[in-house]
């Protein structure tokens, strides 16, 4: 059974920035072993971020059609949801519950990022994140790595 997850934008610019090293969280996805979530609203934020002229300048390769053919894969092995209620708001960093309301759409068990103030909803001394949790008790917010392993622990 695949693991339904919602990926934040940073792993979407990591996997568009190295097209030559699969990024293993999309491995994960094209292999079966997790089944992505996107909205209208992420890949539009994926969008404009691999857009950027500073990031451009950085990486010559990203061009407006490798962004194209990078999020034309990307709508290829996920789901579309086009209409993701508003939830929760995250307080700390408001641009960041589109991913939220997304995997809460979703029901994701997992949302991977690196972004402290997603992953500080996993920190119970945090009052914020203890209400969360007792809301929302189903989603856990992961690195990377963490999200491998539980996909590694899932198959044994």
């Amino acid at each position: 059974m695949s693991e339904p997850v919602v990926y934040d934008c940073m792993i979407f610019l990591q996997a568009a920035l190295r097209p030559e090293r699969v990024h293993s969280t999309f491995k994960a996805v094209r292999a079966g072993a997790a089944k992505l979530f996107v909205s209208l609203e992420v890949l539009a934020e994926i969008r404009d971020v691999l857009s950027r002229p500073q990031l451009r300048a950085n990486a010559p390769g990203l061009t407006s059609q490798s962004i194209d053919a990078f999020l034309a894969d990307v709508l290829k092995h996920a789901t579309l949801i086009r209409d993701v209620p508003d939830l929760y708001v995250l307080e700390r960093d408001p641009k960041d519950s589109k991913y939220i309301n997304l995997a809460l759409a979703a029901k994701a068990t997992h949302l991977v990022t690196w972004d402290n103030d997603l992953l500080g909803l996993m920190d119970y001394s945090r009052s914020d994140a203890r209400l969360f949790r007792a809301t929302f008790p189903d989603l856990k917010f992961v690195d990377p790595p963490a999200f491998l392993q539980r996909l590694a622990d899932v198959r044994k």
